[in-house]
């Protein structure tokens, strides 16, 4: 008797789990699901600050211009109104004189008004990224001994980042504040206010200490970095604004 074999020509359609590694819980597959998100919200961080301390630098560039301009002109308006006193026909000279010195010391304010507030409109946008990163870090679970949890022999502790972060902002926030505050206090009658201010400006100590803290000890991973495509960068800084200004500085 002969026994045929048939043979099915549809293919075999294999069902599949919905987890991948059926080895693991499901308790511990969404953590390590949290774990991924949580790391790509970092190195999104990361990247964020990073280009707006670029953008920083930027700034401090065209401030200390503005300053030293804002500085000549605060003594060519103290020596004019204390040589009104002396002179019998003030009103003759010194009236056009006085204006056009007026007129370009609030125009380089302004530009120094508004690169203020982008440096803080800037920080503002990243703290919304950066409350996206503590909602998800604060969804891990903190018991799970895992090398993103507790860090290894490569990488710090997910812990350690999170308080950088939380330093980072705090310290750059801190600064865009001090410079507003003591931006405030900027006037044409007032030469110490400007002196406070480009000393400001100038106290490039504390900042080498910052760039090494976010360029090297605030990085994960620099394998996770993005690779960059051309060696140049533009950046929407006050320097654009320099060019365009009305009033042309005479020194």
């Amino acid at each position: 008797m002969e026994h045929r074999v048939e043979l099915s020509l549809e293919p075999r359609v294999e069902h599949k789990s919905g987890n991948d590694e059926p080895h693991l819980t499901q308790h511990l597959q969404q953590h390590y699901e949290t774990e991924a998100e949580v790391l790509g919200l970092l190195v999104d961080l990361e990247a964020r600050y990073r280009q707006y301390y670029n953008l920083y630098q930027c700034e401090m560039l065209a401030q200390k211009t503005l300053i030293e301009r804002i500085w000549l002109l605060t003594q060519r308006y103290l020596i004019l109104i204390s040589s009104e006193q002396s002179c019998r026909y003030p009103e003759v000279y010194t009236l056009s004189t006085e204006e056009a010195i007026v007129n370009e010391y609030e125009e380089k304010l302004e530009v120094l008004r508004a690169s203020n507030n982008t440096m803080k409109k800037s920080l503002l946008d990243i703290n919304q990224h950066c409350k996206e990163f503590y909602a998800a870090y604060e969804r891990l679970d903190k018991a799970q001994e895992t090398p993103f949890i507790m860090g290894d022999s490569h990488h710090r502790s997910i812990k350690y980042h999170k308080i950088m972060a939380v330093d980072v902002f705090n310290y750059l926030y801190a600064m865009v504040l001090k410079l507003k505050c003591y931006m405030h206090q900027l006037d044409p009658v007032n030469l110490e206010s400007v002196e406070e201010y480009r000393d400001l400006l100038h106290n490039e100590s504390l900042m080498e200490e910052f760039d090494e803290y976010l360029k090297v000890h605030f990085v994960y991973c620099r394998c996770l970095q993005p690779s960059q495509t051309c060696p140049i960068v533009k950046l929407k800084c006050s320097h654009q604004n320099l060019v365009n200004l009305k009033y042309v500085s005479r020194m």
